[in-house]
């Protein structure tokens, strides 16, 4: 069945992302939310979102996202949407539950990680860029309106880092092409969403750089934050979701990491460039994601689990 044909069938929608919401999250959920919203007007449909960056606003949908499901306010729906995830520990704003009452589910992904049976049917593309490549690839094109494009676009971008990381195929550009022909705003989105820092989020990067360190010869550059430091520059996990991004850009480097406090954990961010499989090293930290870019979590201390990635790093290399 198509997207389409399962949507004809349903009267309620519920659309889940991953806990973090990162833009391809965002992009993808609001995608739904709006391909929904134009075309099929008889379904009610609730986007459930966690807390996301506020530049992420610049797509319609987000005014709508609720932080979290509830079975005794929101209901038993006909069909979810489960976007960019790629396991039902990673659902964010408590989504495992209304997916396991829901009559049917889909999933749309891109993890390598992804089992491929998460739900009643499985959109999964590992070598995609982005989930919201893959969903393109299953609307039906004619129906993509300029603000589902805008969504998807937005997506695409944060996934391929602006089309530079490796992940970024003919078909993606391809399909950019086809949303740049919806009259999507190409230069405002990834202009304010992927290139533009808050004032905190440029002193805070500034400061991780500024303390970030080599190993194993000049292959890995790794850096860490404690919750001191987020408390002296007033600073969020969602807003420290991107400073990989910055660690990543040190010349010479195979490997990016980055270690920043979540609900009294550290979330392990991974960058690679050409040779070693971070996914298999997230998966010793029960994360996951992508063969150049995954993540998990560690109770350890920052400078213990770096010690343990570096040994792991070195082993691929």
């Amino acid at each position: 069945m198509t997207i389409d044909e399962f949507l004809s069938e349903a009267k309620t929608v519920a659309i889940f992302g991953h806990v973090r919401p990162d833009g391809d999250c965002v992009g993808s959920t609001t995608a739904v939310y709006n391909y929904i919203r134009d075309n099929f007007p008889g379904i009610a449909v609730k986007l459930f979102l966690e807390n996301f960056p506020e530049s992420y606003r610049i797509v319609r949908g987000t005014e709508v996202a609720q932080s979290a499901y509830t079975k005794e306010k929101d209901g038993i729906f006909d069909l979810v949407f489960l976007m960019d995830t790629p396991s039902f520990e990673r659902v964010g704003a408590n989504g495992a539950e209304c997916i396991r009452t829901a009559k049917k589910t889909i999933n749309v992904d891109h993890h390598i990680s992804n089992p491929l049976n998460l739900c009643t049917a499985n959109f999964v593309e590992p070598e995609a860029s982005s989930a919201c490549e893959v969903l393109y690839m299953n609307l039906d094109k004619a129906k993509v309106s300029r603000e589902t494009a805008n969504s998807l676009y937005l997506g695409i971008v944060h996934d391929t880092g602006a089309f530079k990381f490796s992940s970024t195929g003919k078909r993606t550009m391809q399909v950019v092409g086809d949303l740049i022909e919806k009259g999507i705003d190409f230069a405002k989105i990834v202009n304010e969403t992927y290139y533009t820092r808050t004032y905190k989020q440029t002193l805070v990067t500034g400061f991780v750089m500024q303390n970030c360190k080599l190993g194993l010869g000049g292959k890995v550059v790794y850096a860490h934050i404690t919750p001191e430091d987020m408390e002296r520059f007033g600073v969020t996990p969602v807003e420290l979701s991107n400073v990989i991004d910055t660690v990543r850009e040190v010349g010479g480097t195979e490997v990016a990491l980055f270690l920043y406090p979540v609900n009294g954990k550290y979330k392990i961010s991974l960058r690679s460039n050409y040779i070693v499989n971070v996914n298999a090293i997230a998966k010793e930290f029960g994360g996951g994601g992508h063969t150049r870019a995954a993540g998990g979590d560690t109770s350890d201390a920052p400078e213990a689990a770096i010690e343990k990635i570096l040994k792991l790093v070195e082993k691929q290399l």
